[in-house]
């Protein structure tokens, strides 16, 4: 529960805001490493207000990694500290509180019914105007990952490598599909599902991408993406469906092009740095501009490839921490770092035009709206809108 503490910590926290978000010099590496300073270079963040959604100030080495989804002029946002929240997007003030559990990912919002799942592995469905509860179903493993929808089901996945269909309705179970788990040498985490046409994609622990068909879980084919390794063999970087081609990630096998239709692999790009041989490879996740995906690979930085998988760009990420899933906003790139915080680059060049530290970091992905506001949470709990120029 918020307490009145909290106006107390808002102010405190007022002051370092605005000393947080710094527009970086040309060398990122010592934008990372460096004290706040003197603006410098383009100003493309103004903070617009802020809501503490767990007290977490006192905590060592927190780590929130919820991502909020805007519907209109509401956030929806859960954390954590086991609150979900609906907040008026425009000034941060409450339209509803529900105690739903830890949150670890973004809600699927369809018309007047919201869609979230937790920590404990629930898949709940409630009425976004009022989190009115309408049904829950209960799977295995947590709930990392945002719900994917088709005309008649809710389509999820979790850490436990299961795929669940139920109904989007009644949320009755249709469908479920399983892989066999590693018993060792796994990373945080999990793959979401991404629909397209009759097919659903998704990559487990095991290092396999599947496609599955959509009315019915079976399997129309799987590729093994673990290349020669025997461990951190995860596929969790949720994959992206372009033309005919799927693109996915592993951890120990790089940046794969399959064919979305036969599951063959068209080229493979691997990461890798001598320098940093203890390096699991974790990809945060892709994004693409439709010409251009982006990458963020844990120790190794964020790179910028065309589709047929060559290098534009790559910016070093060294000690930076664990990255969030990149965001393409018009002629930007967001993407966020574990201990080094949330930078804005150029995604023509990957040159960091500003970036916000808030002291501890930021485990979660951005969120930008089409109008150009951009809800990020801090790793002590407390959600930032920005309106991002």
């Amino acid at each position: 529960m918020i307490v009145t503490s909290s106006h107390k910590l808002l102010a405190v926290l007022a002051a370092l805001t605005l000393a947080a978000c710094v527009r970086a010099p040309i060398n990122r590496a010592d934008a990372m490493r460096a004290e706040p300073r003197e603006p410098l270079g383009e100003d493309r963040l103004s903070l617009h207000w802020k809501f503490i959604t767990a007290d977490r100030l006192t905590e060592v080495s927190p780590q929130e990694f919820a991502r909020s989804t805007v519907y209109a002029d509401t956030v929806y946002i859960g954390s954590a500290g086991g609150w979900f929240y609906a907040l008026k997007a425009s000034t941060g003030t409450v339209r509803w509180r529900k105690k739903l559990g830890a949150v670890a990912s973004a809600p699927l919002v369809l018309g007047t019914t919201l869609y979230v799942g937790t920590s404990d592995g629930t898949l709940i469905a409630a009425d976004a105007q009022t989190g009115v509860e309408k049904w829950r179903y209960q799977s295995r493993g947590p709930i990392s990952q945002t719900p994917s929808a088709t005309s008649e089901l809710i389509i999820f996945s979790n850490e436990a490598d299961q795929v669940v269909a139920v109904d989007s309705i009644s949320g009755k179970f249709k469908w479920q599909y399983k892989t066999e788990t590693p018993e060792e040498y796994t990373l945080r985490g999990h793959a979401g599902v991404a629909v397209d046409g009759d097919l659903v994609y998704t990559g487990f622990s095991n290092g396999t991408l599947a496609a599955l068909r959509r009315d019915t879980g079976s399997v129309a084919w799987s590729t093994s993406l673990k290349a020669e390794a025997d461990r951190f063999m995860d596929v969790d970087a949720t994959p992206l469906v372009i033309g005919d081609r799927v693109y996915v990630s592993s951890s120990s096998g790089g940046v794969y092009a399959l064919d979305k239709t036969t599951g063959l692999v068209r080229w493979r790009l691997p990461f890798w740095d001598a320098r940093m041989p203890s390096s699991t490879g974790n990809v945060g996740g892709l994004a693409s501009d439709g010409k251009t995906l982006y990458v963020s690979v844990a120790d190794l930085g964020t790179y910028a490839l065309d589709l047929s998988g060559n290098v534009i760009w790559r910016v070093g990420a060294k000690g930076g921490g664990e990255p969030a899933a990149p965001v393409v906003f018009a002629e930007l790139l967001v993407y966020s770092l574990a201990k080094d915080g949330m930078f804005i680059a150029d995604r023509k060049t990957g040159e960091t035009l500003e970036y916000f530290d808030p002291g501890d970091g930021i485990s979660a992905a951005a969120t930008i709206t089409g109008d150009g506001r951009l809800f990020v949470m801090s790793n002590r709990g407390i959600l930032y809108a920005f309106d991002l120029d």
